[in-house]
Order: C-alpha cells, then sequence, then structure tokens
C-alpha cells in the first residue's frame, strides 16, 4: 500500500442501523464500526431473531450496550420496520436523542425459505413486509429530514438471491425490488443531496445458522420448521462454504456506502468475505422489424439474446428518466 490513507471517520454523524441485535450479525458489525469511528448510533432490533419466530435471541439493548462499553454513543430502539407507523417510530428515536438523522443502513430482514409452492403464506406476507416494505417505509421516514438537511446517505440491504435462487423466489422478488427502489431514490434524492446504494452481503450470520439443515439451537430446542427441510442460500443467494467470512468482513463496505465521501449513488455492491464487486444490468442490442410476426422473432431469438454487443444501463443519477419530466423543483 502506498501513500497515507485519510481515516474516514463519522464524527457527530447519526446513525440508523435496522435489524442491528443479532450477535453474529450485519446489523451488529456496522453499528461497532460506524460507532468506533465516531457515529452516534441508533439500534434497532424487534428482537425476534433471524427467523422472524424467536428461535435465536436478538436484542437491540445488549448491542448498544457493547457500544457504550466501548466509549461509543448508542441507543436501542425496538420498533417494527414492517409498518409505516413503526418506521417513523425508529426515527423518531434518533430525532429526539440526537436531533437528526444523516444515515440509515436497512438491514433488517426475516430468513423463511422453501420451495415456491410450499412455503407458508404467513412467510411470504413476512418477507415482503420486512424486507420489501420495511425498506420503504424506513426510506420514506428519513426522506423528509434528509430532504430538508440537504444531505443523507441510505444503504439498502439486497441479495445476490434476486438473480435467481431455489427456495428463495419471495425472498429474491423482495430483494430485487428493494434494487430497484434503490435506483430510483438514488434518482430523486441527487438534488438534495441524498446518496441511496444497495450492498448484499454474505457472512456467517444467524441467518445462516437458520438455514434448512442447522440443528436446531439447544437454548429453544425448536425444531427447524416445515418449510426449512431444504438446502438454503444465505444473503448472496450461494450455499455457505465452512470458510464463510464473518459479518466484520463486510462491515467496510456498509461503512464506505453510508460516508460522505461515497462516489456512487443507485449502485448494486456486494461484499462478501474481504470482496467486493458490483452488478450492474445490461441489455442486448437486440433485433427488431416494425412488421415483425411470431414467426420472423422465432428465426431471429439468437440476435434477442446475443450477449456479445450488449451493454449496461448506466448509472441512474446519470441515466436515469423521469416519465414526462423531472418535479418542477429539480429543473
Amino acid at each position: 500500500m502506498s501513500g497515507e490513507q485519510h481515516t474516514l471517520r463519522f464524527d457527530d454523524r447519526v446513525v440508523v442501523v435496522t435489524g442491528a441485535g443479532g450477535n453474529p450479525g450485519l446489523g451488529r458489525s456496522y453499528a461497532q464500526l460506524l460507532a468506533r469511528r465516531g457515529a452516534r448510533v441508533v439500534v434497532n432490533d424487534l428482537g425476534v431473531g433471524p427467523d422472524g419466530r424467536g428461535t435465536y435471541a436478538a436484542s437491540a439493548e445488549t448491542i448498544a450496550a457493547e457500544i457504550r462499553a466501548e466509549g461509543g454513543e448508542a441507543i436501542a430502539d425496538t420498533h417494527s420496520v414492517a409498518t409505516e407507523d413503526g418506521a417513523k417510530g425508529v426515527v423518531g428515536t434518533a430525532l429526539d436523542a440526537w436531533g437528526r438523522v444523516d444515515v440509515l443502513i436497512n438491514n433488517a430482514g426475516v430468513f423463511r425459505v422453501g420451495e415456491f409452492d410450499r412455503l407458508p403464506s404467513d412467510a411470504i406476507s413476512a418477507l415482503v413486509d420486512v424486507h420489501l416494505m420495511g425498506t420503504i417505509w424506513m426510506c420514506r421516514a428519513v426522506w423528509p429530514h434528509m430532504r430538508e438537511a440537504g444531505y443523507g446517505r441510505i444503504v439498502n440491504t439486497t441479495s445476490g438471491a434476486m438473480t435467481g435462487a431455489g427456495y428463495s423466489s419471495v425472498y429474491g422478488a423482495a430483494k430485487a425490488g428493494v434494487w430497484s427502489l434503490t435506483r430510483t431514490l438514488a434518482l430523486e434524492g441527487h438534488r438534495h443531496g441524498i446518496v441511496v446504494n444497495a450492498l448484499a452481503p454474505g457472512a456467517a450470520t444467524g441467518s445462516v445458522r437458520v438455514a434448512p439443515g442447522t440443528p436446531a439451537p439447544p437454548e429453544t430446542g425448536h425444531p427447524a420448521p416445515p418449510e426449512m427441510g431444504t438446502p438454503a442460500p444465505p444473503e448472496t443467494g450461494h450455499p455457505a462454504p465452512p470458510e464463510m467470512g464473518t459479518p466484520e468482513m463486510v462491515a467496510p463496505a456498509a461503512a464506505y456506502l453510508a460516508h460522505e465521501s461515497c462516489p456512487c449513488s443507485g449502485a448494486g455492491i456486494h461484499s462478501e468475505s474481504g470482496r467486493v464487486w458490483e452488478s450492474y444490468f445490461a441489455q442486448t442490442e437486440g433485433w427488431g422489424n416494425p412488421g415483425m410476426t411470431v414467426e420472423d422473432l422465432a428465426a431471429h431469438w439468437h440476435r434477442v439474446v446475443d450477449r456479445k454487443q450488449s451493454r449496461d444501463y448506466g448509472d441512474p443519477v446519470r441515466d436515469g428518466f423521469w416519465p414526462g419530466g423531472p418535479p418542477e423543483d429539480s429543473r
């Protein structure tokens, strides 16, 4: 490494991290790292664990106490992100304590997987309510405060499962929705100084512990739920290898995306075991004929799906569009 690196600090920044009460957990690692770099942290967790059933314990107060024991500033919050009122409650905790919110890391989630036709209805609702709607409600709750301040950093959580992973149809669909939301919020937030990115993390967390085939914890003795009797992907959508990295190995990526110097907005970043990479949308050159018939399309299908001349969609801030034109205040 050549040259002296400037330490990226979060002094006096107010950060909300949802789903941060698990240990081991990604949210915990994010909250601890940011607090060590000067942030004031709201540690949010409903306390029901990664499966949403309390199979494994999670405690926002425990993690907040760990941060305070190290000399950091942290308070606990136990509102649910899955409702609009709950999300407003999370943000209200930050506002009551410190008067503002500078950074939001949407990490809260539940891990309920299974074959599409066997996944219980309550599991489907939980996945959509927490992963997708929880992200929407939290972003909505912080948005007016960040907009008024002219500054904000939001890190949403996606997953490699959104590109296709067995047992993860609804989970992947919710995560794909989060990525699309991220790109549009990056476009809408740009003129207000709000930077929004997505992070797909991979680590040995509590979610991996409750994956199908994992023995039930001795403290509860609860058997694995019926819909979780088959192998399932962790956060990245890949089978968990024995050497899967720790949450602390992902935390630097989350911290950089949350920092004031973050150079991108609308990006889909992945991080696992100390490696970081980007996913992006692309399209082929395709084929067209105004008088096309079904047979014409069949004959030219190879050109429709030819990826040799594909191009990416670009960054939403630079290349996104406003149907009907942007709002008056952005012109």
